[in-house]
């Protein structure tokens, strides 16, 4: 009796982890990260608007933009 019972137990178990194992994967895979259409021209808006005529500086901002909020 007690043999069937652990035996039972563990099939139950092993069903119960791929079960929850295969919603979460389902989760993951159905959302989506939005992202704004034309991320890079607002990154160089910044960049430009920061950089105060420096191309150097503008594009160190833009970088950091693009990098930050665009990959």
């Amino acid at each position: 009796m007690g043999f069937k019972f652990f035996k039972m137990k563990k099939i139950i178990l092993s069903l119960i982890f791929v079960l929850a194992t295969s919603v979460s994967f389902m989760n993951a895979n159905n959302s989506t990260v939005s992202k704004p259409d034309d991320c890079f021209q607002d990154a160089w808006e910044f960049g430009t608007e920061e950089g105060g005529g420096d191309e150097t500086k503008e594009w160190e901002m833009m970088n950091k933009y693009y990098t930050m909020w665009c990959l």
